[in-house]
């Protein structure tokens, strides 16, 4: 079965990569640097060099592929069209797949489509499914919660400020997921030739989490108070822009935080089988204090992270 991993280098793609290394599995991998991937990939994949916004370089990377593993590239900070970034992925992308007949595609996406109205990135990423379900492939669009690694921006903040911030209420739960829960989502599908059509498929970690209980578990992980302050939204986005983002990036992250402070990731209901199994306190111990742990004795005074 051959299988093509986009984002090989990311952390989703790296862990998809890692299991599909096997005598069952063909894999293809496309990449703009091949010298940021592990040896062990570079000998056992096949590599394709190029820009997942170039259909043709994709049109190639498919050939004679059973399944297609998509996740768009984050829009850099200095982005003045988030949306715009997108659809030009994804339009790429959906050429590629209807020009060489991809049976399956399994699409990393996230949560709130059909509430979110002016969400940011994950406006872009429901205007990214809209374009690919044109392609004439089954797909799962994976709607997945806001990743526990987000935190990781953070942690030198909370390592020096025991403080974690973003602009929205301190009493909003989230249904934070781990990436490497994503990634298993993402490979129980790849696998599989027994379905079809077009979905969308929930991803949600295993409870609701405020940003106060995120911080009151960080602090008992980290051993030491960690509390969270909501920040306002022009000290939010100002902070971006401090640090390097456009006014569009930081005013598109702000409104992606109040689109989940009014609840839109309810669009996606809970069920057994969204329900992943990492849980925060699991993943703090081993993704988050060893981060920090490494950040001992810096500070950092910025709110730039989700």
């Amino acid at each position: 079965m051959k299988i093509l991993v986009t984002t090989p280098a990311g952390r989703i793609g790296r862990r998809i990569v890692d299991e599909l290394l096997a005598p069952e599995f063909s894999v293809r991998v496309i990449s703009r640097d091949p010298a940021r991937l592990p040896d062990e990939v570079l000998k056992q994949a096949e590599v394709v060099c190029g820009s997942l916004d170039d259909a043709a370089v994709l049109r190639e990377a498919l050939d004679g592929v059973e399944a297609l593993f998509w996740c768009a590239p984050p829009e850099p900070r200095q982005s003045t069209d988030v949306r715009g970034h997108y659809e030009r992925f994804a339009r790429a992308a959906g050429q590629a797949i209807r020009a060489a007949g991809t049976p399956r595609v399994v699409a990393v996406s996230a949560g709130g489509k059909g509430l979110a109205r002016s969400a940011g990135r994950l406006s872009g990423l429901h205007v990214m499914e809209d374009i690919l379900n044109e392609s004439g492939a089954a797909i799962r669009h994976l709607r997945c919660a806001p990743f526990m690694e987000n935190l990781l921006g953070q942690a030198q903040r909370m390592a020096g400020q025991g403080t974690l911030s973003y602009p929205m209420p301190g009493h909003v739960a989230l249904p934070l997921v781990a990436v490497r829960d994503v990634a298993d989502a993402a490979l129980r599908w790849l696998v599989r030739r027994d379905w079809s059509g077009v979905k969308g498929v929930a991803v949600h970690g295993p409870e609701d989490l405020t940003y106060n209980e995120v911080a009151e578990t960080i602090g008992w992980v980290l051993d030491r108070p960690v509390q969270y302050q909501e920040a306002s939204a022009n000290q939010y986005a100002k902070a971006l822009i401090e640090h390097g983002a456009s006014a569009e990036f930081a005013r598109r992250r702000v409104e992606m935080f109040g689109e989940l402070a009014q609840g839109i990731l309810r669009a996606e209901s809970r069920t057994r089988e969204s329900t992943t199994p990492t849980t925060l306190l699991t993943w703090a111990e081993h993704e988050l204090l060893p981060a920090v742990e490494a950040m001992r004795g810096e500070h950092c005074t910025c709110a730039c992270a989700i």
